[in-house]
């Protein structure tokens, strides 16, 4: 198994960091092109225990699509969802907050593990999953960031 960590602080309010980081609408707002092409919720309650989201986007050099539920919830302070359908062979997301009204602490961490075979591996090994994933994560947060601070300024 892998794991990716990337941690930020945010010059805004803790709500609204949690509010627009854990919205399956902005994950293709957020992630790189090259990665996430389009992100929606499937369930009429977003974010909430046991609703899932579609994410699609190119996955190791391949348009595919995982279909993520979320595991647990508690609000302003964490999100993890997990793979339910899609190319890894395991995807757990961990997203922690820890704030005050103006500054907001991001600790998002994802453990994977890539499947032993199939049209994933063909195309990528482990450690350029790995950069891939982790470099996806780091923009993602400076984007939110970005537009976040910008918001409140």
């Amino acid at each position: 198994m892998t794991k990716v960590k990337y941690e930020i602080e945010i010059n805004a309010p803790i709500e609204q960091v949690y509010e627009y980081y854990t919205n399956p609408d902005n994950i293709k707002e957020a992630w790189p092109q090259d990665i996430v092409k389009e992100s929606h919720s499937l369930s009429n309650s977003k974010n909430e225990e046991g609703s899932e989201m579609k994410v699609k986007g190119e996955y190791m050099g391949r348009e595919d699509e995982m279909i993520l539920q979320v595991t647990d919830k508690e609000q302003n302070k964490r999100l993890i969802t997990e793979q339910k359908d899609g190319p890894f062979k395991y995807w757990k997301s961990v997203q922690e907050f820890n704030g005050s009204q103006d500054i907001t602490h991001i600790i998002h961490s994802i453990d994977y593990e890539l499947p032993s075979s199939g049209k994933i591996v063909n195309f990528l090994s482990g450690d350029g999953a790995n950069n891939k994933i982790e470099k996806g994560l780091q923009q993602a947060a400076q984007t939110v960031k970005q537009k976040l601070e910008s918001q409140s300024s």
